[in-house]
C-alpha cells in the first residue's frame, strides 16, 4: 500500500518521499494519505502573471495586498485560498506556504530537523555577516545564523541562559527595577491622576534598563528624569524605536523605491552600530571584574560573566548580549502593555488579579520572588490570553530544510513557512468567545483549558529553535505587571489598537487613569 502511494506521489523523488512519510510518521499522531498527496504546484494561492509574477499585488495603488498590514493580509489570504496558501513569483524571494491549520503548523515544527532553518530579517544577516563581518567574526547568534553554524553558537550559550538558578539570581534586581517604575509613575502622574499620552515611551524605557541588567551587567539609566538627547541612553532608546522599523521596511515590503531602501538601510547600519559600541564597552568592564574576583567566587557569577567565562572568545558574549537586546526590548515592553490594557478595559479581571496580588503579597512593599510568582497563577493566566488575543509576533517562520509533506501536499526543500498562530488563536472554532478577554480559560480547572490544539498559541516557539531568552522575559513581565496592579487600579476609555511594523506594537495613547491601592 505504501508503495503504490509512493508511485502516484508525482515529481519528488520516492526516495524522498519515503524520508519525507518516515519523519512525519514518527513525530504526529495525524498520518498523511499518501494515495492523496499532490504536488507542490496545487497548493492554493495567487496565480502569477508571466514576467511580472505576484510582484503587482503588492504595488500601492494597484494590488490587492497592497495597502493590508500583516495580520489583514494574512486573514485575507486565508479567507480566499483556505488553511495552506502557496504565495510564489515574487523576484528576489523564497516562495512562500502560508499554513493556518494547527495540526499543519505542528507538522512544520515537529519535521524542521536537527538544525531548523528560522527565516530571519535579511538585512540583519547582511549586517552581520558582510558588512561587519570583521567584527562579528563569523559569530552571528542564535537569530540570525543557521545550519551547524547556529548550532555551535548555541551549544556555546545554552548553559549559561537556560540555568533554573538565573531566574532567582535576577528575581531581586528585577523586582527593584519595577518598583523604581511604580515610584515614575507616581510622577508622571497628573493631578487627575492620569498618565501621559507617552507613557509607552517609559515603558520601553523599563524594558530597555531591564535586559540590560541582565545581558549586559549594567544600569543605563534609562528611568532617569532628566538624560540629555545625545547621551548613550536617550541614543539607544532612539535607536531601540527605530531598528524594528527599519526591518520591517527593508524585508516586508517588497515593493520599496531604492532611495527610500537606501536611507532606512543607513539609519539601520547607524542604530546596530550604537549597539555593537555600547555592548563591547559593557564587555570590557565584566571581563576586568572577573579578573579582579577569586577563582571560588564563580557560582555568583551573572549571565555575562558566565558566558565570557565560559568562552574563549568575548565576541560570543557580545553577540549573545546583542541578540537579547535586540529581542528583548519591543517585544517585552509591548506584551507587557498590551496585558495592562486588556485588564484596564476588564475591571473584573481586574479586580480579580488584585485579590489573588492581595493575598500573595499582603504588603505593597514587599520583594517579589521567583516562589511568590509560582502562586501568581491569575497573572500567568492574564498574560497568556494576552498572548492569544494580541501576540507580539503574529506568526512564526521557517524554512523547509528537506523535501516534506503538509496537508498532503508536497512542500520542497528551501521554502519558507509562514505559520498564521495569530490569526488561528482568534477564531471561534479554536476558542469560544475570541474577542472576549477571558483569562479563566487558561487556568487548569477551566474545562476550556485542554480543548486548544497545543499549537494555536506558540508565543515563543518551539523546539530547538524556541526562545532562549524565555525565563527572562516572563520574570520581567510578571514582575512589573504584579507591581502595577499591587498598586494601582487603572482605568482606560479605549478598547486596543495595535501597528503591525513586523511585531505587532500596542498603538493606543497609554494616558490611564490611576488610583492608588492600600
Amino acid at each position: 500500500m505504501i508503495r503504490q502511494g509512493i508511485l502516484k506521489i508525482g515529481s519528488l523523488h520516492p526516495v524522498t518521499c519515503v524520508l519525507a512519510f518516515n519523519r512525519y510518521t514518527s513525530a504526529s499522531a495525524v498520518q498523511p494519505d499518501l494515495n492523496q498527496v499532490r504536488p507542490y504546484e496545487e497548493i492554493p494561492g495567487p496565480k502569477p502573471l508571466p514576467f511580472i509574477g505576484n510582484v503587482w499585488r503588492f504595488v500601492p495603488g494597484i494590488g490587492n495586498l497592497a495597502n493590508l498590514e500583516l495580520s489583514k493580509r494574512l486573514e485575507e489570504l486565508y479567507k480566499q485560498y483556505g488553511k495552506i496558501v502557496r504565495l510564489s513569483g515574487i523576484r528576489g524571494r523564497k516562495d512562500v506556504v502560508y499554513l493556518f491549520d494547527p495540526q499543519y503548523i505542528e507538522m512544520a515544527f515537529r519535521n524542521e530537523g536537527q538544525w531548523p532553518l528560522r527565516t530571519t530579517f535579511q538585512s540583519n544577516i547582511k549586517y552581520r555577516s558582510e558588512l561587519r563581518r570583521d567584527f562579528f567574526k563569523g559569530f552571528e547568534g542564535t537569530v540570525t545564523s543557521q545550519g551547524k553554524a547556529w548550532q555551535d553558537f548555541r551549544t556555546k550559550v545554552n548553559q549559561p541562559m537556560l540555568q533554573p538558578r538565573n531566574k532567582k539570581l535576577y528575581a531581586g534586581p528585577i523586582d527593584g527595577l519595577a518598583k523604581e517604575f511604580i515610584e515614575r509613575m507616581k510622577d508622571l502622574r497628573d493631578k487627575n491622576g492620569q498618565l501621559p499620552d507617552d507613557f509607552m515611551n517609559y515603558v520601553l524605557r523599563w524594558a530597555l534598563e531591564s535586559i540590560s541588567l541582565i545581558a549586559l551587567d549594567t544600569r543605563l539609566g534609562c528611568l532617569q528624569p532628566n538624560n540629555k538627547p545625545d547621551s548613550e541612553t536617550e541614543r539607544m532608546i532612539r535607536a531601540v524605536d527605530d531598528v524594528f522599523k527599519a526591518f520591517f521596511t527593508l524585508d516586508m515590503q517588497p515593493f520599496l523605491l531604492p532611495y527610500k531602501r537606501k536611507k532606512c538601510w543607513k539609519q539601520l547600519v547607524d542604530d546596530l552600530d550604537l549597539f555593537n559600541e555600547v555592548a563591547m564597552k559593557y564587555i570590557k568592564q565584566a571581563q576586568n571584574r572577573i579578573m579582579q574576583r577569586s577563582p571560588d567566587a564563580e557560582k555568583d557569577m551573572s549571565v555575562l560573566e558566565t558566558l565570557l567565562i565560559k568562552n574563549e572568545d568575548p565576541m560570543i558574549a557580545c553577540v549573545m548580549a546583542l541578540d537579547m537586546i535586540l529581542a528583548g526590548i519591543d517585544t517585552t515592553g509591548h506584551l507587557t502593555s498590551k496585558t495592562v490594557h486588556f485588564l484596564s478595559r476588564n475591571q473584573d479581571k481586574q479586580e480579580i488579579l488584585y485579590q489573588e496580588l492581595k493575598r500573595v503579597l499582603p504588603s505593597k512593599d514587599q520583594q517579589i520572588t521567583v516562589n511568590n510568582l509560582e502562586d501568581m497563577k491569575y497573572l500567568k493566566a492574564c498574560i497568556k490570553e494576552t498572548h492569544r488575543m494580541a501576540p507580539i509576533v503574529p506568526v512564526n517562520f521557517r524554512e523547509t530544510s528537506a523535501d516534506i509533506v503538509i496537508g498532503n501536499y508536497q512542500i520542497p526543500k528551501g521554502v519558507e513557512l509562514i505559520m498564521g498562530q495569530r490569526l488561528l488563536s482568534n477564531l471561534e472554532e479554536h476558542f469560544p468567545e475570541p474577542t472576549k478577554f477571558i483569562p479563566e480559560r487558561w487556568l487548569k480547572e477551566n474545562d476550556q483549558l485542554h480543548k486548544a490544539h497545543p499549537f494555536v498559541v506558540v508565543p515563543f516557539g518551539f523546539g530547538p529553535r524556541m526562545c532562549l531568552g524565555r525565563r527572562f522575559a516572563e520574570l520581567e513581565i510578571e514582575t512589573l505587571i504584579a507591581n502595577i496592579f499591587r498598586n494601582f487600579r487603572l482605568e482606560h476609555d479605549e478598547d486596543l489598537k495595535e501597528e503591525m511594523l513586523g511585531l505587532a506594537n500596542i498603538a493606543n495613547k497609554m494616558n490611564y487613569r490611576l488610583e492608588e491601592r492600600l
